[in-house]
């Protein structure tokens, strides 16, 4: 089943301008002006019921997601073979801005390198990554009564320049990344494209598209939260 997020914004038709004749009586002149104050209090009644209708519109999408608790992950990354030289800085980097536009809770990130080069000229080609993070995921039946956390369906898209850190040499490092830990968390792939062994410049198009849980709000303290499914 394909999620899909399509809301739609509500349109208001644009108001339509009238000419207002002149006349030279000053009965009609006064008639005129009390029609145009009638149209200006009018405006402003409808300017404050717009007012009021786009404030509740906002409190109702900022109340619009499902109940929902963080799930923690801990897992290791296994890469192999990768084509060029990863520092331990330069993958904290990579898989950090990856978690926090998938909507993981900054203060849940706990990412450590190792196996890795200690310069960009090293011969280490295979690092593991030990990355722990929390995503929300849906809750149902009774246990949404009391779900600390609310979340919305959202569609994401890992790419270069998606985050600013990956960059069109990362292509092998995305596709391990998606094959492993994406793979194991609350997620629908809606697409993926990897030619990484195609050679410049089509080994430079690739990315993947998931849908997901996505928090409303991140919580400012510790949270509940329930463990990765083995």
């Amino acid at each position: 089943m394909r999620w899909r997020n399509r809301g739609e914004l509500g349109q208001v038709e644009p108001g339509t301008l009238q000419k207002v004749k002149t006349h030279d009586s000053q009965e009609l002149w006064e008639g005129d002006v009390r029609r145009r104050l009638k149209r200006i209090g009018t405006a402003v009644c409808a300017l404050g019921f717009v007012g009021a209708w786009a404030v509740a519109t906002a409190q109702g999408r900022a109340g619009a997601g499902k109940p929902a608790l963080w799930r923690t992950y801990d897992m290791i990354v296994n890469l192999q073979n990768l084509p060029r030289t990863y520092t331990c800085d330069q993958l904290w980097y990579e898989f950090h801005d990856i978690l926090v536009r998938l909507g993981a809770w900054p203060y849940s990130i706990s990412i450590l390198p190792y196996h890795c080069s200690p310069s960009p000229g090293g011969d280490l080609k295979s690092p593991d990554v030990e990355v722990r993070f929390q995503l929300p995921f849906f809750l149902q039946g009774a246990a949404a009564k009391s779900a600390p956390s609310q979340a919305v369906v959202r569609t994401i898209r890992l790419a270069p320049g998606e985050p600013k850190t990956v960059q069109t040499s990362d292509c092998q490092l995305l596709q391990q990344i998606d094959a492993t830990m994406l793979a194991n968390i609350v997620a629908h792939v809606d697409s993926e494209n990897f030619h990484c062994s195609a050679g410049p410049p089509r080994s430079a198009h690739f990315g993947v598209t998931l849908t997901l849980p996505v928090a409303v709000k991140m919580p400012t303290l510790s949270t509940t939260s329930a463990p990765a499914p083995r």
